[in-house]
């Protein structure tokens, strides 16, 4: 899994899995941002790409 770009103003990610790309809605909890997917909550950190764009 990999997150591909974040869009803030509209608070989704777009992520990549098994050769998918999916929207999640994202939620900062404790000021760290995370996306939900797959009926669980996941830190953004842990699956950023080096080449992921953030929109602000």
């Amino acid at each position: 899994m990999l997150v591909l770009g974040i869009n803030h103003i509209l608070n989704w990610c777009q992520v990549l899995s098994n050769g998918r790309r999916y929207t999640c809605h994202t939620k900062k909890i404790n000021g760290e941002l995370f996306f939900y997917f797959k009926k669980e909550w996941h830190r953004v950190l842990d699956y950023a790409s080096q080449y992921m764009n953030e929109f602000k």
